[in-house]
């Protein structure tokens, strides 16, 4: 009998929880009540009575420990502070010096009045034996010089903890700016502090007295050795006393006088060269006789580098009195060698300090001198227009165009000697500007610059090799040439060891190449002068010495070739085989109005080629304007010499022109570029080859040519229409291509062309046309060139049908000589048609008239597969019977043949299918698993349909629960296992059993529960399977 389960009702489930209740109320009666005192107190009373007395507790043994260390900090304090006069000049310091005996005095300052080197040696010793820095220690020495005098020190070893961006637990820090020793610390300016392995420079007090403060926490946590020593001088302060003292500016501002006694001097930062104080401004005024200049050599100079333009630290040069003078110069970072002149006889130096993050600059050490013999200005640049000093120099010159101006330049005393040891440089600036841009043509009047040793009328050459420009042959006086970009950025970087495009010196013959002209290669020329130790002369005293030279700015284009005709005229002629040309300062955007002509020259029987490499001009509201523009002509010569200018093509901003090349017959080409002046752009860049002409305008039969390809084609009563194409078309055409057809037909007759394919690399578009490097030419009015229309890119469909103006029409195709990437090519078919007013006019027997274009063609050519009829026009080509030809039959019965085949191989397929079926099914027939061991076959019984959702178990399992507690399931009786353990054996089967009707009707025993305690399911008999649980 099978085991059901019990259910857990709800009269069940509500006993329980009463008897826990009461279980509750029973333990409650056993709790004990406290006493009153006990309830009466509050716990969190407590709780705060007693954090509070320990707060407090704590409280008084940290202010304990505190008061100890402030007490033993003092100690220390009081044993490591130390002082230094004037009564010993120099000695050493070392921190710390701490002794092992209580001081002398009652003073907590030692005043070592005397440090001899025993005394210094046994601190250090007794320093050295100590065991250790206590854990805080805080160590002052203060140096006090006499009046008039300032301390000096230098650190000769430094290692302290930390490290220079965290001095936090060991550093020094230095006061140089007292004026007292008494002076309140904590309000003083602080000179820097310092800590790591980084020694402080070199440090100056501002006055006279200077203290080191040095902490330190680290104590017994130190791991590396502390090294801190130094030395200590008291020096005199007068050299830092510039001249008389002005304090109502500030503590370091003087005036300089010049004197009989003192005509040169030095002037230092106030600590030099020690570190600069920070905040701090000086100011120097130099006043020198009214026929003096001022020259400052700057022989040492380390000032804080913020920037170009010295934005915190700086010192600044001005040209005259007081600060309202104009600038010379500000100076700041590092400089050697720097020289300065005053224009007049006086300067004002000002010296400003910030407070940024610094490395210690140490200032600067600046020389002065005043002297009559440095170089006039006015003198020198004789109040010519355009020509000025440089400001801070002493004889450079700077000459600026006033537009095609023309100016003089002299050397110095000229045309007296020259003075000695002198350097000079002549900045030569044109104009340049959106509308400007000129080169500088410089020509010498006079030359006599001579070398020591005598003169020498014959040394008329200093650079007689012309591919050797920089070769300098005049080693101590010359006149240096800077015309090349390159040469002029070197020569105005550093004048020392220049080179120069050219140099000359002597005096050369007034005819000699040396005299000039020179011209720049850009808006800028730069000349140098340089003198010799002892400048000899030839004895012609009379011709001056020095130079003169005329500088002349000229417009200058920026385009290679011979220039000719005025020259602020655009004009350049060419005659060489190959070369270039370029719209005016070519990359650059070319000027307003303006209009350049270049021509192009080859001999009798040549032909000129150009093709552009790039082509931007500015681009307008419309493609039908065009005002700036570049016009190709051809220049035609008669017997008598003549020349005829003839417009080819010109080109506007919506066209990038291809290859080109003159009319045959022409050997010149004239080029003509115009703006105007609304706007700028690129401009164009162009090549141009000369070339030996083509024996014949159009190719014939007669005189084939391998470097020139077309045809003329001519039309018959038989022949009304044709085709053409480019050369290798479909394959790719190659580089240094030039083709020409010509196709004429019966007069009354014009030419319909019309595109079957184009692949030709460019742009082909609506609004711009781009065929710079292949294009396809079609000039349809042959009596007018500028009728010529450009066509090229990858679609026929974007380009129209052309018809031409007469019974001729011309087609060239050029490919540019340098490089072209090669595409398929182009094939177009022509077509006679007869333009007619009157429908009457094309009604004979060989005539077909077009419904929409009313053209007038032969009626051989309807329903030829081709629109002959022009744009938008195919009715020659509806309604079309096509009689099949004889290919059509072909065409037909291979694909029967092909179809057939296919459809074999698929009956072959099927039939290969269907014996592979009766093949298994044969095999199946002899299966020896469904036999008995007779032989005989055996019924298989009818398996009725499982009402399961899962398959049956295929296998038979026994659970042992003979060691199980079978009372802790309350799942039914006999202690079976849960429902969702049986449930992978038994689908859905509460008690794990199948019923015995299932199992009947299955020929299958019905389960059991044997003496073992053992559960069976019993399954297929051909898989049994035992698990022990």
């Amino acid at each position: 009998m099978p085991v059901q389960y019990q259910s857990r009702t709800l009269a069940k489930v509500v006993d329980a929880r009463i008897d826990l209740m009461e279980a509750d109320r029973d333990s409650e009666t056993e709790i004990l009540e406290d006493c009153p005192f006990c309830r009466s107190l509050d716990c969190d009373i407590l709780f705060a009575l007693g954090f509070t007395l320990i707060v407090i507790c704590l409280l008084i043994l940290i202010v304990g420990f505190w008061l100890k260390g402030v007490i033993s900090y003092e100690d220390k304090i009081a044993e490591c502070d130390y002082q230094f006069d004037s009564t010993v000049p120099k000695g050493h310091f070392n921190f710390p010096i701490v002794p092992t005996k209580p001081p002398p005095t009652s003073s907590s300052n030692h005043i070592l009045t005397s440090f001899p080197d025993e005394i210094y040696s046994t601190a250090l010793a007794e320093a050295e034996a100590t065991p250790g820095l206590p854990q805080n220690v805080q160590c002052i020495y203060t140096f006090i010089a006499r009046q008039g005098q300032r301390v000096k020190l230098e650190f000769e070893q430094f290692q302290l903890a930390g490290t220079a961006d965290n001095c936090e637990i060991e550093y020094i820090d230095i006061y140089s700016e007292l004026g007292d020793a008494t002076s309140n610390l904590l309000e003083a300016a602080l000179g820097g502090r310092y800590c790591g392995g980084v020694a402080p420079k070199i440090r100056i007090s501002l006055k006279n007295v200077l203290i080191l403060v040095f902490h330190s926490r680290v104590g017994a946590k130190r791991t590396e050795e502390l090294l801190l020593k130094g030395r200590y001088s008291f020096i005199s302060d007068q050299k830092y006393v510039a001249g008389v003292a002005m304090p109502h500016i500030s503590i370091c501002s003087y005036l300089i006088e010049y004197t009989s006694r003192k005509g040169k001097g030095v002037i230092f930062s106030p600590t030099y060269p020690g570190t600069y104080p920070s905040n701090i401004q000086c100011t120097y005024k130099i006043i020198g006789n009214s026929d003096q200049r001022i020259k400052l050599y700057f022989k040492d100079f380390d000032v804080y580098f913020g920037g170009e333009h010295c934005p915190y630290d700086v010192l600044t040069i001005y040209d005259g009195p007081d600060n309202s003078s104009p600038i010379i110069k500000k100076v700041c970072g590092l400089q050697q060698k720097l020289e300065v002149f005053s224009t007049s006889n006086s300067l004002l130096i000002e010296f400003n300090t910030t407070d940024p993050q610094r490395n210690d600059p140490r200032g600067y050490l600046i020389e002065y001198e005043f002297a009559s013999r440095f170089v006039n200005v006015p003198n020198l640049i004789q109040h010519a227009v355009g020509v000025s000093h440089i400001r801070g120099t002493e004889c450079d010159v700077r000459v600026q165009s006033n537009d095609e101006s023309l100016h003089y330049i002299y050397s110095p005393n000229y045309p007296m000697m020259y003075p000695t040891n002198i350097s000079c440089t002549y900045i030569l600036d044109g104009l340049q500007g959106d509308q400007n841009l000129e080169k500088v043509v410089l020509t010498f009047e006079q030359l006599a610059v001579f070398s020591d040793g005598s003169g020498n009328n014959n040394a008329l050459t200093t650079n007689s090799d012309p591919n050797n420009v920089n070769e300098v042959d005049c080693p101590s006086a010359f006149v240096g040439i800077a015309f090349k970009i390159p040469t002029i950025r070197q020569v105005l970087s550093s004048n020392d060891g220049a080179s120069y495009d050219k140099t000359v010196c002597e005096r050369p013959n007034p005819s000699s190449d040396l005299m000039g002209p020179y011209q720049s290669k850009s808006s800028r020329m730069v000349l140098t002068f340089e003198s010799s130790d002892q400048p000899k002369n030839d004895g012609n005293n009379h011709l001056g010495y020095g130079f003169k030279a005329k500088v002349q700015f000229m417009t200058d284009f920026g385009v290679p070739g011979e220039a000719f005709g005025d020259s602020n005229k655009c004009l350049f002629r060419f005659k060489d085989q190959k070369g270039t040309f370029n719209s005016p300062r070519f990359p650059g955007n070319y000027p307003l109005d303006t209009t350049c002509t270049y021509l192009i020259e080859g001999n009798i029987g040549d032909q000129v080629i150009i093709y552009f490499e790039a082509f931007e001009l500015f681009e307008e509201a419309s493609k039908d304007i065009c005002n700036d523009y570049v016009e190709l002509y051809n220049i035609l010569v008669d017997q008598n010499g003549n020349e005829t200018a003839k417009l080819q093509e010109k080109f506007c901003w919506a066209m990038s022109p291809g290859p080109s090349m003159t009319q045959f017959g022409s050997h010149k080409m004239r080029v003509v570029f115009n703006s105007d002046l609304k706007g700028t752009a690129n401009g164009f860049k162009a090549f141009y080859e000369i070339r030996k002409q083509f024996e014949e305008e159009i190719p014939s039969n007669q005189h084939k040519e391998t470097r020139h390809c077309g045809e003329r084609i001519t039309s018959s009563l038989d022949k009304f229409s044709g085709t053409f194409h480019s050369p290798n078309f479909g394959v790719k055409y190659s580089k240094d291509t030039f083709c020409d057809w010509e196709i004429v037909v019966r007069e009354g007759y014009q030419i319909n062309l019309q595109p079957t394919t184009i692949e030709v690399e460019g742009v082909y578009g609506e609004d711009r046309v781009s065929c710079s490097t292949a294009v396809i030419k079609i000039v349809p009015n042959v009596e007018d060139p500028t009728s010529t229309v450009h066509v090229c890119g990858m679609f026929a469909s974007k380009v129209k049908p052309i018809l031409s103006k007469s019974n001729k029409m011309r087609i060239s195709f050029y490919t540019s000589p340098e490089k072209v990437n090669g595409l398929k090519g182009f094939l177009y078919s022509w077509t006679e048609v007869k333009i007619i007013e009157k429908e009457s006019e094309c009604m004979g027997e060989h005539q077909y008239l077009c419904t929409y274009s009313k053209m007038c063609i032969a009626k051989a050519l309807r329903c030829d597969s081709h629109h002959n009829c022009g744009h938008n026009d195919e009715s020659d080509e509806t309604h079309c019977h096509i009689k099949e030809l004889a290919t059509d039959t072909t065409t037909v019965v291979f694909a029967g043949i092909i179809s057939g085949m296919i459809l074999l191989f698929i009956l072959a397929f099927f039939c290969f299918l269907f014996k592979k079926k009766i093949e298994k099914r044969h095999r199946h027939h002899k299966d020896p698993k469904a036999l008995t061991t007779n032989g005989s076959r055996r019924r298989q019984p009818n398996k009725p349909r499982i009402p399961y959702r899962q398959q049956q178990p295929v296998g038979r399992i026994i659970v042992n629960n003979k060691d199980l507690d079978l009372t802790r399931y309350d799942h039914g009786e006999g202690g079976l296992i849960s429902s969702p353990l049986t449930s992978r054996f038994v689908n859905h089967d509460a008690t794990g059993v199948i019923p015995p009707s299932l199992a009947g009707s299955l020929g299958r025993p019905k389960p059991s529960i044997n003496n073992h305690n053992n559960i069976i399911f019993m399954g297929s008999r051909r898989n049994e399977t035992t698990f022990d649980v």
